[in-house]
């Protein structure tokens, strides 16, 4: 049995609550995974068993450290249970029942990546004006539009779209999801959601499987997720939900804060329990949090409070411009580390939006900082990257037409967009798919003998491999063989800059490769079909390179989750946040001020909040004010330095360095 004497009064009366619905309201930094964790290895404690019980994040980091956790406190009996994202459940009940929804056992995921290119080669065959149109705006309108229940939608009643573009752009897309033997994200949704409905027997099975759900970050849920859980906890009502409505942030991407508002409407009789003591950030921190949040109505009434001392006074610093007010985090920054003998992994810059981060960068490179951006390039978007997992889709999946045309000329075999559309009439004349109709190509006469070579060749070296694989104990072995026997060098060379670019890119796929085997050692039954579908659901942990000591630069919605010793709140204007989109209505105003608070609540030791008196715009300075959220914040509470930056930068060390820059701006007042 593990003891709870290591929580707080509201922590251990929610991880001793386990019976019935539970809403635990979570404030910033009140020791929320510390409350999961020790709810769950409570669970264990008292014979509840592993298999039983379901626990729901948002993030594979999130899943992989609530098991890391709980596996500390009671040890390898939470094997049994199952961890996971919302899309990794779905996943798993999916691949459960793959042949109820038309599936192949050996079907594909398809990310974002491969969504764009399905929507770009439909637009190209219905419309001749199809360069006016952004893919990824097509995509995020028909995600918005798709029903779990149904694959129709209807476009006629959307501004700004051209329904039949639209529509022609949808059948399209379906049909080649349906070709590729693949799913998409929102399918990982809908997929269950639509099993869940029409087959209660199946349902059934699943909530006696599952008699214990807990979710974090429940205030991030959308509708889909909502009927999902609310399904699976129908029958036994056992129901743990963890979050906070203050930190809802994410409603432009369909997340209802309404989820965690009316939690104990959707289930009559729940407990609700407030975490309230903040573990993280000084009084002086919480004292601005709390009194910007207040000012938000229809939100659960919760005050941060803590038992550290004031600290460091929130300061609020005024530069002439957005390229001086970067000169003066920075400068601040170097003052302050010398002075405090802190790492530069210590400091974060938050922002708005990511556009803000190139005056940033500029001014960090030249002083030879070591950052990094949140949110930049992901490992698995870089294109080595990309390429070697679109020959391993091919591996697991020859149906898999996106992997093929990205690859199958890759490294160069003298095929060119003609002969690839002419393999395409090809395929539709036999009704098969571009990799099976390879197979006789050797009667197609509008084919150019060289292409039919190249292609001849992929096939060969593709066939090979998937064998090999077949009989493979472990595929990272074949994969490697197999990239070596590519020459990828080939492909680098015509694309990089100079070699140290190809060695790096080459050691990027090395690293991928090892990730394959770290994959295998930690699985029973390691596939590579298994792999390549975790990854999909993976996202990159950029707190990698901040445990390299870099400082880190990213926007608040970034930052959610994260916190530092020393923030400093960039870009703190009207029209930039609140943005200028959402001052139109109360519900966009409401997430800005959450927002806002999330930034400021990411502050343990010290928190600055900086703005500029004017912005470039169109190539002019256009005059900018203060936030309005910092009107919220009583006196006494800011120390505001309203020639900031002329005071900061005549500090010995960094004068020198900006006299010519404020000179050119001593004519800003």
């Amino acid at each position: 049995m593990v003891s709870l004497n290591k929580l707080n009064k509201q922590q251990r009366k929610a991880a001793e609550t386990i019976d019935g619905p539970l809403l635990v309201l979570s404030g910033a930094g009140t020791g929320k995974t510390r409350t999961i964790t020790y709810r769950i290895a409570h669970m264990l404690g008292n014979g509840i068993p592993a298999k039983n019980i379901l626990a729901v994040t948002f993030t594979n980091k999130a899943a992989r450290e609530m098991v890391a956790r709980v596996k500390k406190l009671v040890g390898p009996a939470v094997n049994d249970m199952q961890v996971s994202t919302f899309h990794s459940f779905g996943l798993r009940v999916i691949r459960e029942n793959y042949k109820i929804f038309g599936l192949k056992r050996n079907f594909t995921i398809y990310d974002a990546n491969d969504q764009v290119a399905i929507v770009k080669k439909a637009l190209r065959s219905i419309s001749v004006s199809w360069k006016k149109y952004k893919p990824e705006d097509l995509l995020y309108t028909i995600s918005k539009l798709r029903k779990p229940d149904s694959d129709k939608i209807d476009f006629s009643e959307i501004d700004g779209v051209d329904a039949a573009v639209a529509q022609g752009v949808w059948e399209r897309y379906r049909r080649a999801l349906r070709a590729s033997n693949a799913v998409d994200f929102d399918d990982l949704l809908f997929l269950p959601l639509r099993l869940f409905k029409k087959e209660k027997k199946i349902l059934k099975k699943y909530q006696n499987k599952y008699k214990y759900i807990l979710v974090d970050e429940y205030q991030d849920t959308n509708s889909n997720q909502f009927w999902l859980i609310h399904s699976l906890a129908e029958k036994h009502k056992n129901l743990c939900v963890v979050g906070d409505d203050d930190q809802s942030i994410y409603g432009w991407r369909g997340a209802e804060v309404r989820n965690i508002l009316d939690f104990e409407r959707h289930f009559k009789g729940a407990v609700t329990v407030r975490l309230e003591e903040n573990y993280r950030s000084t009084s002086s921190i919480l004292n601005v949090a709390n009194s910007v949040i207040l000012k938000n109505e229809g939100r659960k009434e919760k005050k941060l409070w803590t038992r550290k001392k004031p600290g460091e006074v929130v300061r609020a610093l005024v530069a002439p411009d957005e390229m001086a007010e970067a000169e003066l985090i920075v400068s601040d920054i170097i003052s302050h580390r010398k002075r405090n003998g802190s790492k530069y992994c210590d400091y974060a810059i938050l922002m708005r939006m990511n556009t803000q981060a190139r005056q940033f960068e500029e001014v960090l490179r030249r002083h030879k900082i070591p950052y990094v951006v949140i949110g930049g390039m992901q490992f698995y978007d870089r294109k080595e990257i990309r390429d070697i997992m679109g020959y391993l889709k091919l591996l697991v999946n020859p149906n898999d037409e996106e992997s093929f045309l990205r690859v199958v000329n890759v490294p160069p075999r003298g095929i060119g967009e003609k002969s690839i559309e002419r393999l395409g009439e090809h395929a539709a004349k036999g009704d098969r798919g571009l990799y099976e109709s390879i197979s006789d190509l050797e009667k197609n006469s509008e084919i150019s003998e060289n292409a039919k070579k190249g292609f001849l060749e992929f096939f060969i070296f593709v066939e090979k491999y998937r064998k090999k694989l077949e009989t493979a104990v472990k595929p990272s072995g074949v994969v490697r063989e197999m990239w070596k026997e590519l020459e990828y060098e080939k492909e680098l060379m015509t694309s990089s800059k100079t070699l140290e670019d190809v060695k790096s890119r080459m050691a990027n796929v090395e690293s991928f490769i090892d990730g394959i085997t770290y994959f295998e050692d930690q699985s029973k039954k390691p596939s590579l079909e298994e792999y390549l579908r975790q990854i999909t659901l993976e996202t990159e942990d950029d707190d990698e390179e901040m445990q390299k000591g870099k400082l880190a630069v990213m926007t608040i919605h970034s930052s959610k989750g994260l916190e530092f010793p020393y923030v400093y709140v960039a870009g703190a204007e009207q029209g930039m946040i609140p943005h200028i989109k959402s001052v139109v209505s109360d519900i966009g105003m409401s997430e800005e001020r959450r927002l806002f608070y999330v930034a400021v609540t990411r502050a343990q030791k010290m928190l600055t909040i900086t703005y500029p008196k004017a912005r470039m715009k169109y190539g002019k300075l256009e005059e900018k004010k203060p936030s309005e959220f910092l009107d919220d914040i009583p006196e006494g509470l800011l120390e505001w330095h309203e020639n900031a930056y002329g005071k900061i930068v005549s500090e010995e060390e960094t004068a020198s360095n900006f006299a010519e820059l404020k000179n050119m701006l001593a004519g800003i007042d």
